[in-house]
């Protein structure tokens, strides 16, 4: 994960210009702003932009600031999870679960983009870990610090780190031989911690006046509390509006679609077989011994996550499968570790682990045929035939027994089962990322070319902006921000080209009634903003009360248009054919519109 990480360059321009701001002033760091400005707000936790933020303090902004954060945790997210699943389940089962983690596709996106998930997933694993220690030990400093690691997972990406709470709760509540009245206890204990470090920031924020701190991304009451339930909460979940607008239909076979299986499901089945296998052999101990709780925890995990995804009908970014990683990578572990010890004895345990193998290798040639290795289908079903071979002949003739059978199925078992995911993964090493939506492995093939003249017609907003920034810092004349742009989207990518204050006009989608005109107003009429650039698509505030207050409308009715073709210097060569058109309109206020020619 810590190679080549800068091959993304500023990943997801949202966060990043966030980081940028975060970055430079101390007031935007600690009110989790969108940018410099401080009108919006982020629209997740504050944890991962102060993060960022420091990182470019300490290294001076940059690729590096930005995405060296999260390669760093997805590093110790993997060391984490196997001392965590050493605690309970073996040295053995542990270094391949680190392995499993390690080259699972999604884990690695994450480990390599600066979207909050890989903090998240950090932050889950070390509660996890504090867990596993709580119960096998008894120690109420262990119950708190799980309870503080989640309150910061919360901090981080809100309601999602809530989700593995009954993953938590269960070990206590269930496997445990002591009195209820004292298992209650500590989980009240482990609760207040969470709840109390998970409020704690957002509950400041909101006893500050709404004058003193930015809006609240993608809330129409200004209130964290909002974003926290209703847009990164319930919607996501119900599918009412949210991120993107979008409604989703919730599938039970969701994790296995084309675009979302190469992420996380290549070993589903084989954790399955694990959670089963578990829970069975770890049964008659589990007041004693701490297996039991493992499979408990990382089952439920496994199991409520999958239920979550699958049956959410709000917007579901691929990525999101990442808090999937660490319960799918121990219970895969234990399905390949525990079995081979009774293989050599047990002709049926011998051909149910063929078996399995073979399921899971079947999901991975299924898999594949849609990679841009396909190739790689065939090896794997070649390994495949050879580990069910090596596993079931030497019970069939004796002359087949030993070491070196058990040597060819190991290592046949491994590559028809890590091939996959391992080349999934090295893609995603291999390849750079930009934007709102990565994806693990093989870059998707391009869509249909546009014609470069109908191109030249009809610009698109990487090509508008590429000649509206250079025109934009040549005729800044002093003026403290660069431009007020319409939603992040637009105006990330001009922060992050420039390092310069730029105002986010409506948050992410636009849509936030902030800044409201009267404050566009005084910014012009004190010199310190001279352009607004508003685009056509995005959604501006349903309510026509807030469009009235707010910055398009008053800047449509009262600024003048700047035409592209007086983007391009007189001394360049450049030329812009007639009637060209952009969703992207560029408006001069105040004293810039009179003086334009």
């Amino acid at each position: 994960m810590l190679v080549d990480v800068t091959r993304s360059g500023y990943g997801n321009p949202y966060y990043a210009a966030g980081a940028l701001a975060a970055s430079h002033s101390w007031s935007a760091l600690f009110n989790n702003a969108a940018d410099l400005s401080g009108y919006v707000s982020l629209d997740k936790g504050p944890l991962p932009d102060w993060i960022m933020g420091l990182s470019g303090r300490l290294l001076g902004f940059g690729s590096l600031s930005v995405m060296l954060p999260n390669a760093l945790c997805g590093t110790a997210t993997v060391l984490v999870l196997h001392d965590a699943v050493r605690r309970a389940l073996g040295h053995q089962i542990a270094i391949v679960a680190a392995l499993l983690m390690a080259i699972t596709p999604v884990a690695v996106l994450v480990g390599r983009y600066n979207t909050p998930d890989g903090l998240l997933l950090l932050l889950l694993v070390c509660a996890a870990r504090s867990l596993t220690r709580a119960v096998q030990g008894g120690r109420t400093r262990d119950l708190l610090l799980c309870g503080v690691f989640v309150g910061l997972a919360f901090n981080t990406k809100m309601l999602e780190a809530y989700v593995v709470l009954p993953a938590l709760a269960l070990p206590l509540l269930v496997a445990r031989r002591e009195p209820m009245l004292r298992r209650l206890r500590e989980l009240a204990v482990a609760a207040a911690a969470a709840l109390l470090v998970s409020v704690a920031w957002f509950g400041t924020m909101m006893l500050l006046p709404a004058s003193d701190r930015p809006y609240v991304s993608d809330t129409p009451g200004n209130s964290w509390f909002q974003l926290i339930f209703e847009g990164n909460g319930f919607r996501r979940i119900a599918g009412q509006g949210g991120a993107f607008g979008q409604h989703l239909e919730s599938q039970a076979g969701w994790l296995f679609t084309q675009h979302i299986a190469g992420q996380i499901s290549w070993l589903l089945p084989l954790a399955l077989v694990g959670l089963l296998f578990g829970l069975v052999a770890s049964w008659s101990s589990r007041g004693s011994a701490p297996a039991f709780n493992a499979y408990l925890l990382w089952g439920t995990w496994a199991l409520v996550g999958c239920g979550v995804l699958s049956f959410s009908a709000g917007i579901r970014h691929a990525y999101y499968t990442s808090i999937l990683a660490p319960a799918v990578a121990t219970l895969a572990a234990a399905a390949l570790v525990a079995p081979w010890r009774a293989v050599r004895e047990s002709p049926v345990v011998a051909l149910a682990t063929a078996f399995v193998v073979g399921v899971s290798a079947i999901v991975s040639y299924v898999l594949l045929a849609h990679s841009g290795v396909p190739w790689l289908r065939w090896v794997v079903l070649a390994f495949t035939g050879l580990a069910f071979l090596a596993l079931v002949a030497p019970h069939l003739l004796t002359a087949l027994r030993g070491t070196a059978s058990m040597t060819i199925a190991i290592g046949a078992t491994s590559i028809a089962l890590l091939a996959g995911p391992a080349a999934y993964s090295l893609a995603t090493v291999g390849r750079a990322q930009t934007g709102y939506d990565p994806v693990a492995g093989p870059a998707p093939p391009e869509g249909k070319r546009v014609p470069a003249k109908a191109r030249r017609r009809a610009l698109s907003a990487a090509d508008s902006l590429a000649l509206l920034i250079p025109y934009l810092v040549s005729h800044r004349a002093g003026a403290r921000y660069l431009v007020a742009a319409t939603d992040a989207r637009t105006a990330a990518p001009i922060a992050l080209a420039t390092t310069t204050a730029v105002i986010t006009v409506g948050g992410f989608l636009g849509a936030d009634p902030t800044p409201t005109a009267p404050q566009i107003v005084e910014l012009i009429s004190s010199g310190q903003l001279r352009y607004v650039l508003l685009d056509s698509t995005r959604e501006f505030p349903a309510s026509r009360a807030h469009r009235f207050t707010t910055a398009p409308d008053w800047v449509i009715a009262h600024c003048s248009r700047v035409p592209y073709a007086s983007l391009i210097g007189p001394g360049s060569t450049e030329r812009l054919p007639p009637g060209v058109t952009s969703t992207l309109t560029l408006f001069a206020c105040g004293a810039t519109a009179s003086t334009r020619p």
